[in-house]
């Protein structure tokens, strides 16, 4: 029986891994990954403290218990596996760390608001009433608005939750809405609002284009307009405009990736919007649509951003020198991932990504049957 190899040598970095990291070391061999109990792997930056030997000196505990809390059911929740839904949690801490991080300027215009679904948004319409009807009962007995937070500022980006015939969706609401003379920092006129929906009709036109779902935006508009007037704004001068964003190609179960990525550009959009004006250069509204955003968005990409952001979030809550550490999932194990409904036993694409990128949408942001334009360059 051959001797097993030591078992640093079955970590020792690829001859073509080391050249491209332009040997950041001082050889290779000062770099492994070693293989600790509880399959923890780690690149020897800190000395791991096992399972078996942790003790409460030195496992660290949460400084901001309630920000932890958040962050570790966000983490624990994501699902890495394609076409898993993201849960609301993970939505909220990744949305809410995008809005911190954008200037005061910005955040003093615009509040992300955390996601909210299925209830007011879904086909169901039927305990709609209920939920408005709990809502202003607890506006008389706080003895202030419970609404007035969604008229702090201008700008409101909203992620929602959706659940109707056309499939299980986040999609992004955008409103702008402005102050009025006798309440300047009151912004209850509800002036521009537009959903950014990537899904398209299951059914294809004559020249094989999925449009965007009428039926849905349709509804969509009308229970946002309904919330409104129930939360106090005025919508007498309301109008819904086109927001276009990145298709979600056929076949797919969730949109939450995009939805991320949508509210990642809306913001740098407002931040454009408002140093352009800064130069008097105003947004044009005649075209009848807000912002066009990207055509083309990488679930995979956004995803592992959103699982970062969470488990970021996650060490800034210790009062302790946290690092990431990465547990591998042994091959053929099941999980209670469940995406479309389907439980998964988990394969390393379902978390890093199929080779095959998502199509790139045409100008007019409808996603095309057949070649690709990204096939077609």
């Amino acid at each position: 029986m051959a001797a097993t190899k030591p078992q640093s040598e079955y970590w020792k970095p690829a001859a073509r891994a080391t050249s491209l990291l332009a040997r950041p070391v001082a050889s290779a061999s000062d770099y492994k990954l070693r293989m600790y109990s509880g399959w923890t792997v780690t690149d020897g930056t800190f000395q791991p403290v096992t399972e078996d030997r942790r003790s409460n000196r030195n496992v660290p505990y949460p400084s901001y218990i309630d920000q932890a809390y958040r962050a570790t059911y966000g983490l624990s929740s994501l699902q890495l596996a394609g076409d898993a839904p993201i849960s609301l949690c993970a939505m909220d801490v990744a949305t809410d760390h995008l809005w911190k991080c954008a200037p005061d300027f910005v955040k003093g215009e615009v509040n992300v608001y955390p996601p909210n679904g299925p209830a007011l948004w879904s086909q169901n319409e039927s305990h709609q009433e209920a939920i408005f009807r709990q809502t202003e009962q607890q506006t008389k007995q706080r003895g202030e608005d419970v609404y007035s937070e969604f008229k702090s500022k201008p700008w409101g980006l909203w992620p929602l939750w959706v659940e109707d015939e056309w499939g299980f969706d986040y999609v992004l609401l955008v409103w702008y809405a402005d102050a009025s003379t006798d309440y300047p920092d009151y912004f209850d006129n509800a002036l521009i609002a537009t959903i950014y929906d990537p899904r398209r009709e299951a059914q294809a036109d004559g020249q094989g284009a999925h449009f965007l779902i009428s039926g849905r935006a349709a509804r969509l508009e009308r229970q946002v307009k309904n919330f409104f007037d129930r939360a106090g704004f005025k919508t007498d001068r309301l109008v819904f405009v086109d927001g276009r964003s990145a298709p979600m190609p056929l076949g797919e179960a969730t949109s939450g990736e995009r939805c991320f990525a949508a509210t990642k550009e809306v913001l740098s959009c407002i931040l454009n919007y408002y140093l352009d004006a800064a130069t008097g250069i105003e947004m044009d509204l005649s075209n009848g649509r807000l912002w066009s955003l990207s055509q083309w968005v990488n679930p995979y990409e956004y995803r592992i951003e959103m699982a970062g952001i969470n488990a970021w979030v996650l060490m800034a809550t210790f009062d302790y020198n946290a690092r990431i550490t990465v547990e591998c999932i042994e091959p053929e194990f099941k999980t209670d991932v469940v995406a479309d409904g389907r439980r998964l036993t988990l394969q390393p694409f379902h978390l890093a990504g199929p080779h095959a990128a998502p199509e790139v949408a045409a100008d007019d942001y409808l996603l095309h049957s057949g070649q690709s334009k990204a096939d077609k360059i």
